[in-house]
């Protein structure tokens, strides 16, 4: 099988997406079909032989952070090129109708006679794009063959504006890469206790609450250190507030390759994030074993659902993060159990299966596909897939 992985977001910018497109493809690739990223340039990068650029990518802000708008003379155009020559069986756009690779890639893959299948990766509370331009996108939306979110909250938050057939296909972990390295629970006391932040440096992730909370967490242990293991463009307010906490608070920049090792070497796991619609973050830290304390937003629910592994504690409130982080260094035996519960739940999002559940969506639109070609005048690209289930239903909740 022929597959496009179509995202606006990929390396060299880290994140959920980038993490979710890049692992489908290698597994895709280890299964013998052919994957393909289609993302667009941003800068000089050194990229995986599977992965193909079209256009230029631009930095935009919106919903508390980052985002990107791709831009290019005739880039539809340019895409549809793109997919003629490869012959894609399927065009699986990552981020369904987002500008500008989410609208341009459906409409180019269909003039190349390729079905569409979109996931959606994004919660939002509300959108005044979707409410404005509703009736056009649902039009659009109404032609993808299949159409999945990465959680329940997303298709929640879809579901204010649009009408859909939701498949729910989790963001995976790679359970080869990200695997505890041997530090104990009670290195906390023997040596000094190592905090862990690691995300996008943005306020959206919250690393504001963390820093507030430092002080407190210092007069009860005042050597223990928090690492925040991230970039972005506050990078500089951030580093000036935390100046007065001096050696307390350690700027490891972009981490990349060396995930692993930040969050085996942690004692707690700390994200204070505001947003979120998934957590990969969150399954990175659980398959190295590492106990974690996570603000309460709707994304980072699904994930965690009741589980041991995390504890679960308002976004905003620097005192309960404060309380909550001394009251978990001065219980090594907890936190053992909260890595071991982390490990073992991580397992159900291993990259093979999660992989296997989009490989059996691409089955059933292009055996649909296939069907529909034959009935005269039906076209494939307005066949609508039937309503699924999550994946992670049987064991997620």
């Amino acid at each position: 099988m022929r597959i496009a992985l179509v995202a606006e977001d990929y390396y060299p910018q880290v994140g959920g997406v980038p993490e979710h497109v890049h692992n489908l493809a290698l597994q895709l690739n280890g299964w013998g079909h052919t994957a393909h990223v289609v993302t667009s340039r941003m800068g000089n990068y050194p990229d995986a032989d599977f992965v193909r650029r079209v256009g230029t990518s631009r930095v935009i802000y919106a919903n508390g952070g980052v985002s990107r708008v791709t831009t290019g003379w005739r880039l539809r155009r340019r895409l549809e090129d793109l997919f003629r020559a490869w012959r894609y069986d399927i065009v699986h756009v990552h981020g369904g109708l987002a500008p500008t690779l989410g609208l341009a890639a459906p409409f180019a893959a269909w003039r190349a006679g390729i079905p569409v299948v979109a996931t959606f990766h994004s919660w939002f509370a509300r959108s005044i794009g979707c409410r404005v331009f509703r009736r056009p996108l649902q039009r659009i939306l109404d032609r993808h063959a299949a159409t999945i979110a990465v959680s329940e909250p997303v298709v929640d938050a879809n579901a204010r504006y649009f009408r859909a057939n939701w498949d729910v296909i989790p963001n995976g972990v790679d359970t080869s890469f990200f695997r505890p390295n041997g530090r104990q629970p009670t290195d906390a006391f023997t040596e000094h206790p190592r905090l862990l932040f690691l995300g996008r440096i943005e306020p959206r992730n919250g690393l504001g609450t963390l820093l507030d909370a430092m002080p407190h967490i210092l007069a009860r242990y005042p050597t223990a250190v928090l690492t925040v293991a991230g970039d972005g463009p506050w990078r500089g307010y951030y580093e000036r507030r935390a100046q007065e906490l001096g050696a307390s608070v350690r700027f490891a920049g972009q981490v990349f390759g060396d995930r692993p090792a930040y969050y085996g070497s942690a004692d707690l796991y700390l994200c204070p994030t505001t947003i979120a619609s998934f957590g990969v973050t969150l399954l990175e830290a659980m398959a190295c074993g590492t106990p974690m304390i996570v603000s309460d937003n709707l994304g980072f629910r699904s994930v965690i659902d009741g589980g041991e592994e995390a504890v679960i504690i308002p976004k905003d409130d620097p005192t309960v993060w404060a309380e909550t982080t001394i009251a978990l260094l001065g219980d090594p035996e907890r936190r053992a159990a909260m890595g071991r519960a982390g490990a073992a739940k991580a397992a159900r999002f291993a990259w093979p299966r999660i992989a296997r559940a989009e490989l059996a969506v691409y089955e059933r639109v292009l055996g649909r596909s296939a069907r529909a070609a034959k009935s005269p005048g039906t076209d494939p690209r307005y066949v609508r897939a039937p309503m699924k289930t999550s994946v992670m239903a049987s064991t997620s909740r």
